[in-house]
């Protein structure tokens, strides 16, 4: 049964629902966007909307229109006398930025023009900067001298530099040289001479004038103009008591009366002004009560005496909308139904009007709603009424299709790479096989050059007007039916780069190949490659830096003789030189190479002298001639040395096998007679001869027998097919079975056992079986050529985490070999072969215990015989 959420059908729908959605909502956003100085957010979500006269935004623009106008009348405060623009008039830059206005009095002493203050701050606006800090600039023009009073006297570098040039002053300390002074004059100049550093100034007499002097490090001018009635600001300060010491505060405060003074200048001077006299719809009306004085942008209302006809004309006028403000809320007046964010605008900056129109204060505004004028309430009335339909609509819009795409993209997410059919099984689209990285690239590319242009013919949506100063109005949103196309197509090619990407993405988590299809794995597994092959190549060079060491360092100085010459002397040709460096580099890839390979065949001798007989050299790597045959031939060798080898372990085998075999077939005639020995033996013959016959084919049937049981055991222990069955073993309990066993051996050759065995059981992991018959043989081998009459030492330790247990003897024999000699097959104590045994006891001892985990040592000294037996300790199960 198919699924219905997967089925193409429902795909389809909810990729065009993915498409669609953003088209819809980046057109929406972008009149969202551009649109709240045409509508505020409460108009946006009303079901009805308003005129425009009605509305925040309008309500704004009035706000706006009043706050100009009061700008430009404390402008003219400041700029005007009687009525007229005064740039002589003085302004004391003290005064006015501690009352932030200005004084017709030179109170501090530090006064300049309106118009040069005015004219400072134009320049530094267009292309200057003023106010310079002393540190930026690289240093100080501006020396401060300490007196002795504790009073401050300053000086221009260069005056201070007149001065001790002409030895008018005295550096303390210092011989009077002129490098001295230069040098001492370029610290302070620098701003390197710190207050605290103790440089003190005499005159000529040799009198102490200044206690210490530093570099200024303040803010410093460069005065463009100087004050009214002196030559500059120090030579003010050091003649004014009440200024010394305070120099910093005297730029500060004249740095922000320029600014102040600029901006003041810049309103009243706005010739750009969207609310410029004549060419406005608004009417404007200020009132000084004070001073009876009336600001406004109508003839006919500026008569103070008619101020309240004025009003009612305002008011009376039914295409005006206005508004009325005092200082007594009670008293405002307006038909604008005004919300309360305009009404906390006004309350708040109650005292700007106070300070602008004075205590009693009376601020009217209205709009001729008819709006005769083409201004900026017109335009943005005209917007409003185009606009407005479609601002509503994508308010409600935008929300809905953010929602249908998000919802679309987590449909699409589950279903991607699944089919209407029943199960589970992902299926992979021939673009989710590019590298990730690729098909990442192919769906942000496209992306990034369709937004980088339409940045590149973007503009402001909003419509408006700037001023001087930089401030802008507006009055709407305005998208042709190009730019509306435009953010169509943009919106569109970026939900299709999404989805292409984001989908295939999703799929390729699902099938688990985002990381296996990527170039970055790729990369990486080369750079693993390249890395280990590196690595590999650096520890095989380090290797044979014994080597190569030689060939490096001779080939090093015949590059130093060769090239010295060459590059001391003039004139030599470039194509020579290139020629050189390139044969010298085949050379010494060639003397490099060559040492390798001869190192390589050095390596390839050990192996073979070493037993690795099957050894191959790598030939084909050989640059060829002589070391490709000497390889070859080595390896010849070897093959040869590796084929006598074979045939020598054959043959060892061949022997093994007829010995197993012959073994084999004497067993069971042995048996037959060992049994036929037994029953003549119970016939109980009376002739001694024949009881002595019997006796003897009795022993040496029985020593028959051994043998062949030896010779089979040593057989299955060469050949390896003896089958182990481990067990936990207490060898001291072992050991003393096997000494009772023996015991009769033993006593037959007047040899005492003393035994040293602990009296806690050591469990060691064996075969029992295998474990018996080594102990069984090592004691035989005791009792058969251990010299008659003497002591055989049995101790049996634990040393740590091993279990050791040795035999030693005195050996019947004088012991004239090798203790490797003892265990191999065959070899026996008695040269003469006197005694019964095979030789093979203590050889099949060593081959069982090492089978078992176990080590098995000889030591021989003159007669002394010891067998030491080694295997790990467990510990018992309690």
């Amino acid at each position: 049964m198919k699924k219905w959420y997967r089925h193409p059908i429902v795909k389809t729908l909810l990729i065009l629902t993915a498409l669609v959605t953003p088209v819809i909502a980046a057109l929406s956003f972008v009149l969202l966007a551009a649109s709240p100085d045409t509508m505020s957010v409460e108009d946006m979500l009303r079901k009805e909307r308003r005129p425009y006269e009605e509305t925040d935004t309008f309500q704004g623009h009035m706000v706006s229109a009043i706050a100009e106008k009061l700008n430009m009348v404390d402008a003219a405060h400041l700029l005007e006398t009687d009525g007229e623009y005064d740039p002589d008039k003085l302004i004391d830059v003290l005064e006015y930025a501690r009352t932030e206005g200005y004084t017709d009095n030179d109170l501090s002493g530090l006064s300049y023009r309106l118009g040069d203050l005015v004219e400072w701050g134009r320049k530094a606006n267009h292309g200057g900067q003023p106010y310079l800090s002393a540190i930026s600039n690289g240093g100080s023009s501006i020396v401060v001298c300490e007196k002795t009073d504790g009073t401050y006297h300053y000086y221009t570098v260069k005056e201070l530099k007149k001065l001790l040039l002409e030895d008018s002053l005295r550096v303390d300390g210092m011989d009077g040289s002129t490098d001295e002074k230069e040098l001492f004059l370029e610290e302070l100049e620098n701003g390197y001479l710190l207050m605290g550093e103790n440089s003190r100034l005499r005159n000529e007499e040799g009198e102490l004038i200044y206690t210490e002097v530093w570099s200024f490090d303040g803010g410093q001018f460069e005065e463009k103009y100087a004050p009214e009635g002196a030559k500059d600001i120090l030579s003010v300060v050091n003649s004014t008591p009440e200024l010394n010491g305070k120099l910093t505060e005297i730029y500060d405060c004249l740095q922000y009366t320029i600014n102040s003074l600029y901006s003041a200048d810049l309103n009243y001077k706005d010739e750009s002004s969207p609310f410029k006299d004549g060419k406005t719809n608004l009417t404007y009306l200020f009132v000084n009560e004070g001073k009876k004085t009336v600001y406004t942008n109508h003839d006919e209302f500026r008569n103070y005496e008619d101020v309240k006809k004025s009003l009612e004309s305002i008011k009376s006028d039914g295409n005006m909308r206005y508004m009325i403000q005092k200082p007594d809320a009670d008293a405002c007046e307006d038909n604008l139904n005004l919300d309360r964010r305009t009404v906390s605008y006004w309350s708040a900056h109650d005292e700007w009007y106070t300070e602008v129109l004075g205590e009693d204060y009376l601020i009217a505004a209205a709009v001729d709603t008819s709006y005769p004028v083409d201004d900026i309430f017109r335009r943005a009335s005209d917007n409003y009424k185009q606009y407005a339909p479609y601002v509503n609509k994508a308010a409600k819009a935008f929300p809905i299709s953010i929602v249908l795409f998000l919802g679309a993209v987590v449909w699409l997410t589950v279903i991607a790479g699944r089919r209407a059919e029943e199960g589970n099984e992902l299926y992979l689209h021939p673009f989710d096989r590019w590298k990730t990285e690729l098909s990442a690239a192919l769906a942000v590319i496209p992306w990034i050059f369709a937004t980088m242009l339409l940045s590149a013919g973007w503009h402001r949506f909003d419509v408006g007007e700037y001023t001087a100063d930089g401030s802008f109005y507006s009055y709407g949103v305005s998208m042709t039916a190009g730019e509306t196309a435009a953010i169509s197509a943009y919106a569109l090619l970026t939900a299709i780069c999404f989805l292409v990407g984001y989908l295939s993405l999703v799929r390729r988590i699902k099938g688990r190949t985002l990381w296996k299809d990527s170039i970055l794995r790729m990369l990486y597994q080369w750079s693993k490659v390249v890395i280990t092959g590196g690595g590999r190549m650096a520890l095989a060079f380090w290797r044979q830096r014994r080597v190569l060491w030689k060939t490096v360092a001779a080939y090093l100085a015949f590059l130093v003789f060769q090239w010295f010459p060459v590059l001391t002397s003039w004139g030599v040709d470039e194509l020579p030189i290139f020629l050189m460096a390139a044969a010298d580099i085949a050379a010494a890839v060639f003397l490099i190479r060559n040492a390798l390979e001869k190192q390589q065949i050095k390596d390839g001798i050990k192996e073979i002298a070493g037993g690795s007989l099957d050894y191959k050299f790598p030939v084909k790597k050989f640059q060829g001639g002589d070391y490709q045959d000497m390889s070859k031939n080595l390896e010849n060798i070897g093959s040869g040395l590796q084929n006598a080898v074979e045939k020598s372990m054959r043959d060892e085998r061949l022997k093994t096998d007829l010995i197993t075999n012959v073994s084999h077939d004497i067993k069971t005639p042995l048996t037959s007679i060992i049994n036929y020995v037994d029953l003549l033996k119970r016939e109980n013959f009376d002739d001694p001869k024949v009881k002595g016959y019997l006796d003897i084919l009795e022993m040496k049937a029985q020593r028959l027998k051994t043998l062949t049981e030896d010779v089979v055991e040593a057989s299955k222990v060469s050949s390896g097919s003896i089958t182990l069955e481990f067990m936990d073993v207490d060898l001291v309990e072992m050991l003393n079975q096997t000494i009772g066993e023996l015991s009769e051996k033993m006593e037959a050759r007047q040899l005492t056992v003393v035994a040293s065995l602990p009296e806690e059981p050591v469990i060691v992991h064996v075969d029992g079986r295998r474990m018996w018959r080594v102990l069984e043989n090592i004691f035989n081998n005791a009792a058969k050529y251990a010299m008659p009459g003497t002591r055989v030492y049995a101790d049996l330790k634990i040393e740590g985490n091993q279990t050791s247990f040795s035999l030693k003897n005195v050996s019947d024999q004088p012991l004239n070999f090798s203790s490797d000699e003892l265990t191999e097959r065959f070899i026996r104590g008695d040269v003469s072969r006197s005694t019964e045994g095979s030789g093979l006891g203590l050889s099949i001892a060593k081959s069982l215990t090492e089978m078992q985990g176990g080590k098995f040592e000889l030591y021989l000294d003159g007669d002394l015989f010891k067998v030491t037996i080694l295997f790990e300790k467990v510990q018992p199960v309690s």
